[in-house]
């Protein structure tokens, strides 16, 4: 199985030579089975970058997972390529309660006011489907499924398997102990208990080979005006990959202010940190245009 990440930054797009190596698109990622079938997460202005990719492959058909409908997961949609080769199918999914109401929700972006084209004239065999914490599906040698995490719109996390490898994709959460939006209705039975949830979402990602995970903020940033925006401290985001004792942490979601030099700072001190404390952990910040082998 192969991640590529195609895009890395949160909020955002942000170009410009100070953001060149982590690269400056909003969030996309490829995923690739042994046989070539491909899935992409999330459709940020990197989903522009996915085209090359999706173009160049035998494959015709494919899913996108959208894990919740702010701009920055969004605003690639009417740029990708593929949507207007009738050669192309492509299943969306995402945390709406009807295949009717993800149209509706994905059209409207594309209204005459905000853009000059929308659905209807798409040329792919595009359907589109609601998806949910318990729902399961398979797409090639690839297994997916959910869980609803802490953001200020319904938002899901999603578990990738193919084989005996697994990725979990955990975007835009703030930790339950720091604040509690409102829930998805399903959850109501955990009462906001900040601990049962967190535990849930631990034996979600427990198991994974790899955790890609946003680290939005620096723990001064997220005090200093942050608190209840939907997003995770870098020093937080580790914790859940050593509290699921995953091998394999990569950041992600990078902060629209944050340069290269910026992030190789903070990533110097990450390092020092775990070495110091006997941590063993592989960690890395995820970078525009790379890809790793699981």
């Amino acid at each position: 199985m192969k991640v590529r990440f195609l895009g890395s930054r949160g909020s955002i797009p942000t170009p410009g030579n100070s953001f060149s190596e982590y690269g400056g698109n909003t969030s996309c990622i490829q995923i690739i089975d042994d046989e070539g079938n491909y899935i992409i997460l999330d459709a940020g202005s990197g989903l522009k970058n996915a085209s090359y990719y999706s173009l160049k492959s035998e494959k015709k058909e494919s899913i996108i997972l959208l894990t919740h409908f702010h701009w920055d997961h969004i605003i690639g949609i009417p740029f990708f390529a593929p949507f207007f080769s009738s050669k192309y199918s492509f299943t969306v999914y995402g945390p709406k309660d009807s295949s009717i109401e993800m149209y509706d929700t994905i059209n409207n972006i594309l209204a005459k006011d905000y853009f000059p084209i929308n659905l209807e004239q798409f040329a792919a065999n595009l359907k589109f489907e609601a998806f949910y914490e318990g729902k399961k599906i398979v797409f090639g040698n690839m297994t997916i499924e959910g869980i609803w995490v802490n953001h200020p719109c319904h938002t899901l996390s999603y578990k990738i398997t193919s084989g005996n490898k697994t990725v979990v994709y955990l975007t835009d959460h703030e930790p339950y102990k720091k604040r509690l939006h409102a829930q998805h209705p399903s959850l109501s039975h955990y009462n906001h208990n900040a601990d049962l949830l967190h535990a849930r979402l631990i034996d979600f990602v427990r198991g994974s080979n790899v955790l890609i995970i946003e680290g939005e903020y620096t723990k001064s940033e997220y005090y200093n005006g942050h608190v209840g925006w939907g997003h995770s401290t870098l020093n937080d985001a580790i914790q859940v990959g050593l509290d699921a004792d995953v091998p394999y942490v990569i950041l992600h979601h990078h902060n629209q202010e944050r340069t290269d030099a910026q992030i190789d700072l903070i990533y110097n001190k990450l390092m020092a940190f775990l070495k110091k404390e006997e941590i063993d952990l592989q960690l890395a910040f995820a970078k525009e245009g790379s890809y790793i082998n699981i």
